[in-house]
């Protein structure tokens, strides 16, 4: 399956360019670091084969070793690596024009996250950004399959559920008018409802501003719709999924209370 996915996304590559957010704004490690690197990578180590694909690719932009590093890297399935990937892939398929060309960016997102997914023992709850990683790969996961299912079916089925209440619906047309047909009225307006219904990773979580009473109440009702985050995956997702529903709400509480300065009150503490 592993090779089958390397195949895949490398005939993808040849066909539309590999996309890399390349950043020029990161010195490269010293080589001696990246030998270093390379010999863990070659002894089987996950974190390093993906650290090493990320050095050539994203810092050097050394496009053949990071060609050579990318197969590596997704057939030792580093999530970091393969989150990295996919958010390209992501940017792609919003920039397509065709749908066709869309689903097939965001099935190679998919794919990719879900390679990532046999190692997400990798991931911390509390990352070096003092974000939850758990969370943020589960919550990725879902958009990329929430865009590819409306890039392939369309909004209209999902309206119908949303307008019967399925919070499930409505976070699926928000991320639509993101992904699949970018209008930020329409993204915004689904954003709220779905956070009014309850969806775990729009509750209190919004682009449109409104009042602190309003995302306290919807978190809360997210938190007590366990059998909706229960739909979303196995004990590993729910609890990640929880945890950061869990520092949503204190978090909003934090700052609903006057309190200014930087929230460091969740679960996610870093030094």
């Amino acid at each position: 399956m592993t090779l089958l996915l390397v195949t895949v996304l490398l005939a993808i590559a040849a066909s539309f360019s590999v996309p890399t957010s390349a950043c020029a704004c990161v010195d490269p490690m010293p080589d001696k670091e990246l030998r270093a690197l390379i010999r863990l990578a070659d002894q089987g180590d996950i974190r390093a084969t993906g650290q090493v694909w990320q050095e050539y690719a994203l810092v050097r932009e050394d496009r053949r070793n990071a060609k050579l590093w990318a197969s590596r890297a997704i057939r030792a399935g580093d999530p970091d690596t393969m989150e990295s990937m996919a958010d390209d892939w992501m940017w792609e398929g919003q920039r397509a024009v065709e749908t066709r060309h869309k689903l097939v960016f965001y099935d190679a997102a998919l794919r990719l996250l879900e390679n990532g997914y046999r190692n997400r023992r990798l991931l911390p709850t509390c990352g070096g950004a003092g974000l939850n990683d758990r969370y943020f790969y589960v919550a990725n996961i879902r958009r990329a399959r929430a865009a590819l299912a409306t890039a392939r079916n369309g909004p209209d089925v999902w309206i119908q559920r949303a307008n019967k209440g399925s919070s499930s619906a409505a976070y699926h047309l928000a991320n639509h008018y993101f992904w699949v047909e970018l209008d930020q009225t329409k993204r915004g307006q689904w954003e709220r409802r779905a956070s009014e219904l309850g969806d775990p990773m729009f509750a209190g979580n919004i682009v449109l501003g409104r009042p602190a009473s309003e995302d306290i109440r919807d978190i809360l009702y997210a938190l007590g719709k366990k059998p909706e985050i229960a739909k979303l995956g196995d004990a590993w997702v729910q609890d990640a999924v929880t945890a950061d529903l869990r520092d949503r709400l204190a978090r909003t509480r934090h700052f609903a209370s006057g309190k200014t300065g930087k929230f460091s009150g969740g679960s996610c503490k870093t030094a």
